[in-house]
C-alpha cells in the first residue's frame, strides 16, 4: 500500500520546449507586447536554433523593436542554413530600408522577386522597390546600380515635375494618363494625376482617382494622406477623423512620408505622434520647408517647448519673407480657429460663409488655411465674398460693394475697441453679413451713414454694454447711438 501511494502522488515535471515558448511569443507578438514576445522567442531560439520559422519570427520582432541589424544577422543565417526561405531577402531588403541603405534594399528585394514568381510577399516586394525609387535620394545609389526600372521612375518624376512647373498641365496630364494605361500598378503616376485635378478644381475627378487607386492598393500610405487633407480642408470632419484613425499608427520608412503624416498628426491635434515623425525626418530631404517649419512650430508650441517653437518659427519667417504674427498665442480669437473658419467657409448660410471668407483674411493662420491648402475652392462663392478676398482691391462703384465695404470696417471698428470674433461675439458678426444684404435690399446706403454710430448700435443691440458705456466707447452721445439703434431695428425688421 505504501508503494501504491508513493507511485500515485510521483510528479512529473513541465519541461517546456521550442514550441511551447515559440507560441507564447507568437501570442505576443499579436498583442504588441514586444518585449515580452521577444523573451519568448529568444527562449525558443535557444531550444531549436535549427528551426527557419522561429528564427524569422525572432528576426520579425528584432526589426519591430528596430534592432535592423541584428534581425538581418539571424536573417543571413537562416539563407545560410536553408537557402529555399526565399521571405528572408524580402525581410532582409525591408531592414535595409529602414537603415536608408537602398541600394542594399533594393537589392535585396530584386532577389526575392529573381528567384521567387508568386511568393507572398511578391506585391510588397514590388511596392518596397517602387517606394524606394520614389523617395530615396539618387546619391543613395551609385549609377551603376541604378536599374532600367529605376531609371524610367526618376525620368518619370523629373518629367511630371517640370511639366507642372511650366504651368502645362494637359501634358502632364497626357503622360500621366498614358504611364497608367501601359503600368496600371504604377502607383505615384495616380496620385500625381489626382493633384492634377485638384490644381484644376476638377476635384470630384481627383477623388475618383485616389479611390481607384486605393481599390487597386488598399491602404496606399499617401492616397490616404491626399483623403485625410481634402476632408479636412472641406470641414468634413467625420470622415477626417477615419482616415486619421487609419493612417495615425503607420510608421513609415521613407522621410518624406514620415514628414507628411507628421503635419497631419499636427493639423489632428496629435502633437506627439507629430514629434515623434517630424524627429525622424531627413534634415537633407525635406520636399516642403514651408510646411515643416510652420507645423514643427505648431508642434513644438503646444508641447510646452516655447524656445524650440520660436525658433522654427523665425525659420518659417525667413522663407516667407514677411512678418507674420505668432499664430497660436491668442487661441481665443475665431479667425485663429481652423476648424471654425473652415467650418464657416462651407456654411450654406451666406452671412456665416460670408464671415468665414472674412475671418480668413484677418488670420494669423492664413499660411495653414490658405497656402497649405491645395483644395481651396473658390467654386460658388459671390460677389460679396471675392469683394471680401480681396480686400476690396478693387472697389465698384455701387451701393452693394460700398455696404459690403462698410460693414467690414464696422467689424475692424469692433476689433479695433476690444470686440474681436470670438466666440461670444459670433452671433453679432453673423448678423452684421445679415444686415449688410438687408441694407442693400432697403437700398440703405453705408456710404452716408456714421459708421461709428452702427457699430455702436450693433453692440448694444447685443448686451455687450449699458448705452451710456457704449456710446462713450465711440465717443458718441447716447442720443447719437439711439438713434443708429433706431435706424439698426427698421434694417433688420423682416
Amino acid at each position: 500500500m505504501k508503494n501504491s501511494k508513493q507511485e500515485g502522488n510521483k510528479i512529473y515535471p513541465f519541461r517546456p520546449n521550442g514550441e511551447f515558448y515559440f507560441q507564447r511569443g507568437i501570442e505576443a507578438f499579436r498583442n504588441q507586447e514586444m518585449p515580452e514576445a521577444l523573451r519568448y522567442l529568444e527562449r525558443a531560439a535557444f531550444f531549436e536554433p535549427d528551426e527557419p520559422v522561429i528564427m524569422c519570427q525572432l528576426a520579425i520582432c528584432y526589426t519591430e523593436l528596430g534592432q535592423f541589424d541584428k534581425s538581418n544577422q539571424i536573417l543571413r543565417r537562416v539563407l545560410d542554413e536553408a537557402d529555399d526561405i526565399h521571405y528572408c531577402y524580402y525581410f532582409m531588403a525591408n531592414n535595409y530600408a529602414y537603415m536608408k541603405d537602398f541600394k542594399s534594399a533594393l537589392q535585396h528585394a530584386n532577389k526575392y522577386l529573381a528567384v521567387v514568381a508568386e511568393g507572398e510577399y511578391v506585391e510588397e516586394a514590388k511596392d518596397l522597390i517602387q517606394l524606394i525609387m520614389e523617395e530615396a535620394p539618387l546619391a543613395s545609389f551609385g549609377v551603376s546600380d541604378i536599374s532600367d526600372m529605376e531609371k524610367d521612375f526618376f525620368a518619370f518624376k523629373e518629367n511630371v515635375d517640370e511639366l507642372i512647373s511650366e504651368d502645362k498641365l494637359a501634358e502632364a496630364n497626357q503622360f500621366l494618363v498614358a504611364k497608367i494605361e501601359t503600368e496600371p500598378t504604377f502607383w505615384q503616376a495616380y496620385v500625381e494625376l489626382a493633384g492634377i485635378r485638384f490644381k484644376e478644381e476638377r476635384f470630384p475627378e481627383g477623388l475618383a482617382i485616389l479611390e481607384d487607386l486605393l481599390d487597386r492598393d488598399p491602404g496606399n500610405l499617401l492616397a490616404l494622406c491626399e483623403l485625410y487633407l481634402y476632408a479636412y480642408y472641406q470641414a468634413e470632419w467625420e470622415q477626417a477623423d477615419k482616415i486619421f484613425k487609419e493612417i495615425r499608427s503607420v510608421e513609415p520608412f521613407m522621410s518624406f512620408q514620415r514628414e507628411k503624416l507628421a503635419r497631419i498628426c499636427a493639423m489632428a491635434g496629435d502633437y506627439k505622434r507629430a514629434d515623434q515623425l517630424f524627429f525622424k525626418v531627413n534634415q537633407l530631404e525635406i520636399m516642403d520647408r514651408y510646411a515643416y517649419y510652420y507645423y514643427r512650430a505648431e508642434t513644438a508650441y503646444f508641447l510646452e517647448r516655447m524656445d524650440e517653437a520660436e525658433a522654427f518659427w523665425e525659420q518659417f519667417q525667413q522663407i516667407d519673407g514677411e512678418s507674420l504674427a505668432f499664430p497660436w498665442d491668442a487661441p481665443e480669437l475665431l479667425a485663429n480657429d481652423e476648424f471654425a473658419v473652415l467650418a464657416k467657409l462651407k456654411s450654406r448660410d451666406t452671412a456665416k460663409h460670408l464671415l468665414g471668407v472674412y475671418l480668413m483674411t484677418i488670420s494669423d493662420k492664413q499660411p495653414a488655411l490658405i497656402m497649405f491648402n491645395d483644395y481651396f475652392d473658390m467654386t460658388g462663392w459671390d460677389f460679396f465674398a471675392h469683394l471680401i478676398f480681396s480686400e476690396f482691391e478693387f472697389l465698384p462703384d455701387s451701393l452693394d460693394a460700398a455696404n459690403c465695404n462698410g460693414v467690414v470696417a464696422i467689424l475692424g471698428r469692433m476689433e479695433e475697441l476690444g470686440f474681436p470674433a470670438t466666440v461670444e461675439t459670433t452671433k453679432l458678426y453673423v448678423e452684421a453679413f445679415d444686415f449688410m444684404q438687408l441694407a442693400i435690399d432697403r437700398k440703405y446706403d453705408l456710404r452716408t451713414k456714421n459708421l461709428d454710430g452702427l457699430s455702436a448700435a450693433m453692440l448694444y443691440r447685443h448686451k455687450f454694454g449699458t448705452q451710456k458705456q457704449i456710446a462713450e466707447l465711440f465717443g458718441l452721445s447716447v442720443a447719437t447711438l439711439r438713434k443708429f439703434l433706431q435706424e439698426l431695428d427698421v434694417v433688420l425688421s423682416r
